[in-house]
């Protein structure tokens, strides 16, 4: 997995890609995750736009982000997921608790609707 830092409007994003397993990778993007959080960077957008598949891990990852940010009254958004990645986040019902965008202009905009 590999992942790439940017801001846009306010919102940070995390463009990720590759493979969400368990390992050193999912590490750094716990440790982005917390330091974006520590900065009060608490609208962030994770792009999955290059992301091939998710593991439970990675899964639990992104969870454990959404309740960090919970907890410091931020929110953390999901754009462009392949199909086979949506599946994944519908077979275990995380659309439910995460907002979820077909493309990174929606996800965008939301933010703004507070």
């Amino acid at each position: 997995m590999k992942m790439k830092s940017r801001e846009v409007d306010g919102v940070a994003i995390l463009d990720v890609s590759g493979e969400m397993y368990g390992g050193p990778d999912n590490i750094e993007l716990v440790n982005t995750v917390t330091e974006l959080a520590k900065d009060k960077k608490l609208d962030l957008l994770v792009n999955l736009s290059k992301v091939k598949w998710i593991s439970s891990t990675g899964l639990g990852i992104l969870v454990s982000a959404r309740s960090r940010y919970a907890k410091e009254g931020g929110a953390i958004k999901l754009c462009n997921p392949n199909s086979r990645v949506l599946d994944i986040l519908t077979v275990t019902r995380l659309n439910m608790i995460f907002d979820v965008f077909p493309n990174e202009a929606e996800a965008l905009a939301s933010f703004k609707k507070k």
